[in-house]
């Protein structure tokens, strides 16, 4: 992946071979390996293309490197928008040129003062994407400070005297070994995402959103302090009628948008049928940008009546609108999915790469890729349908989420059904909520979301810089205090659209096959929270559901797919050893029972493992293969 990779300096290396380190992760002819700093206690680098944004503030105390977006009514990537950015502080105080963040005098706070009150009000002030590293000259110690929703993943470990972090999990294993983590792994399996700070391997850690790390090279000794955590059991605007909560996200949501145009590159939306898409060209429009919209077309992945409805809604809003043609992916496109996210995005979605590559051909890898993610989230009631207890809560995540069923997942990975449980419940238990609702929805942003969406948008970034209004800092918190009851059954998102955009709120929302603010929306968004009640039922009728609303796409499964993952259970060793063959081998001989999420979940797993494991990857001899 784009982004920084750093460890403690080996005191027989120097900055060339360090450079080298980083050419695994060089996996684009335009990406670069480029040393940040080169010190006697730490070799930090940035694998990128050169239109990634990053920029480095340095005095004669403090180093400081920012990657990622900070966004204010200015735009902020104006200041570093993928110049690769170097500004030299002369004074301490970064006052004097172009440290607009007063990122030196925050290292400053964080190293000499230990101010975390400081630091939790800057991260809780501060809107973006980003991911800063800070070196303090004098005692060789190193920071790492992320944003409030750690939308930038993180991966570090330390042993001993050495502390390893990067942007990619892969860069890991070359200090720290392919020791999996069993459960992590498990976990990865069940629900497509491992919990918490646990990743893949073992003694590797996420980092967690909001999170101040501190590495000290003369105790060797990392201290971990989060800053700031949401609690969703308070709803501070509840007191609000849903019309004046709509009207303040409604102004919240055009300031991200105006915050997030950027001045160097085409503003593209990702534009859909769907209501969260047309929201973002809804915001863009209000706030006078000029952003263009990209929709991909493909008999396969994407409903043709969902191609209609983004072409409506390009037309109403009258902003230049291209299709892109995607078909079914190659082996490449498999393998570039497996090198870069490691496992964690499934293969599944690797037909969007060429829809990338396409929208990068055209505009260049300066654009902003705007999306709508994260509408899905911060909008609509997130609560489980009936007050849980904490089993209830385990077993609800397991039958929402669950790609396998948990029997199986304990087969195949040799650990104990009951081990699996407790270790969704005991992340519940870490949570800082008390009422089961609040847990869930705990769960749904710190688990699904920063675990597992924020890997597949991170995905986005291998070929240009990716955002979304929907997570604005601002945005997000005013949204998430807003009360389950006006969010239940779309009320509150409707409100919020008829007052953005009343042309976007009248154009069909293809999920129901009526415009958000019709009574027969309303309707079926009633029938299907009382569906929602009832997940077995819910999961019997799918098929008639998405039959009806023309989402069938679905197309069978071809041999290859199945010949590959059993030559990776074959022939690599460690593959045997994290699953067990004899269940795998079953699994494949009726995948029929299982379907294509399930096929390509293990897929994802065995490929990873398989990888990172040998010379010779089984999935680099089918690279011109078709998988579908």
């Amino acid at each position: 992946m784009v982004g920084i990779s750093g460890q403690t300096t080996a005191t027989d290396a120097d900055a060339e071979s360090f450079r080298k380190s980083l050419d695994p992760l060089t996996h684009m002819d335009r990406y670069e390996a480029t040393v940040m700093l080169n010190s006697s206690e730490y070799s930090l680098g940035v694998t990128a293309y050169p239109e990634y944004p990053t920029a480095i503030y340095e005095n004669e105390t403090h180093w400081v490197y920012l990657e990622g977006r900070i966004y204010d009514d200015g735009g902020a990537e104006r200041d570093h928008d993928g110049e690769n950015e170097i500004t030299r502080e002369k004074g301490h105080d970064g006052a004097d040129s172009g440290d607009k963040y007063g990122l030196l005098s925050l290292a400053e706070t964080v190293f000499e003062h230990g101010d975390n009150e400081r630091v939790e009000d800057w991260v809780t002030e501060t809107d973006g994407e980003f991911l800063l590293v800070a070196y303090e000259k004098d005692s060789g110690r190193l920071a790492l400070l992320n944003d409030a929703l750690g939308r930038l993943p993180v991966y570090y470990a330390q042993d001993g005297e050495t502390f390893v972090f990067s942007r990619e999990l892969r860069y890991l294993v070359s200090e720290f070994g392919d020791s999996f983590d069993q459960m992590g792994i498990a976990q990865c399996l069940l629900l497509g995402h491992s919990l918490g700070e646990r990743t893949l391997l073992e003694g590797v850690n996420r980092m967690r959103p909001a999170s101040l790390l501190v590495f000290d090279p003369d105790h060797g000794l990392t201290t971990e302090t989060t800053v700031q955590t949401f609690a969703f059991d308070e709803n501070e605007h509840a007191d609000r009628s849903a019309e004046r909560n709509a009207s303040e996200l409604v102004s919240l949501f055009e300031r991200a948008c105006r915050q997030r145009s950027s001045s160097k590159g085409t503003d593209v939306i990702s534009l859909s049928g769907g209501l969260d898409s047309r929201s973002v060209l809804a915001g863009y429009q209000i706030e006078e940008q000029s952003p263009v919209a990209a929709t991909m077309e493909s008999s396969e992945y994407v409903p043709q009546s969902d191609v209609e409805i983004a072409r409506v809604i390009a037309a109403e809003f009258d902003v230049e609108w291209q299709t892109y043609q995607v078909s079914h992916p190659v082996g490449r496109d498999l393998e570039t999915l497996i090198k870069t996210k490691n496992g964690q995005v499934g293969l599944l979605t690797s037909f969007i790469l060429g829809f990338f590559r396409q929208i990068r051909e055209e505009y260049g890898s300066s654009l902003s890729y705007i999306t709508g993610d994260g509408g899905d989230m911060v909008l609509p009631d997130l609560t489980p349908a009936r007050s849980l207890t904490m089993d209830e809560l385990v077993d609800q995540v397991i039958q929402q989420y669950g790609i396998f069923p948990v029997e199986d997942v304990a087969e195949i990975t040799g650990l104990s059904e009951s081990a699996i449980r407790e270790s969704i419940r005991s992340r519940f238990e870490e949570y800082p909520e008390t009422d089961p609702n609040a847990l869930y929805v705990h769960f749904r942003i710190y688990e699904r979301a920063v675990n597992f969406l924020f890997e597949g948008e991170d995905r986005n970034r291998f070929f240009f810089w990716s955002t979304t209004p929907f997570y604005s800092l601002p945005f997000f918190t005013y949204a998430m205090h807003c009360p389950s009851e006006q969010k239940v059954q779309y009320n509150l998102y409707r409100t919020f659209l008829t007052d953005l955009s009343p042309e976007a709120a009248r154009i069909r929302h293809p999920n129901y096959r009526a415009p958000v603010a019709s009574s027969r929306h309303a309707m079926v968004a009633m029938i299907d929270d009382l569906l929602s009640r009832y997940p077995r039922v819910m999961e019997s009728i799918k098929p008639v559901i998405k039959s009806v609303n023309d989402l069938d796409t679905e197309a069978s499964l071809q041999p290859d797919t199945i010949e590959c993952i059993r030559s990776q259970v074959n022939q690599c060793g460690a593959v045997s050893d994290v699953f067990s063959s004899e269940d795998v081998h079953q699994f494949l001989d009726s995948h029929a029972d299982y379907g294509r999420v399930s096929i390509y979940r293990i897929f994802a797993l065995t490929s990873f493992i398989d990888d990172i494991s040998s010379n010779q990857p089984v999935l680099n001899t089918y690279r011109n293969n078709t998988f579908v």
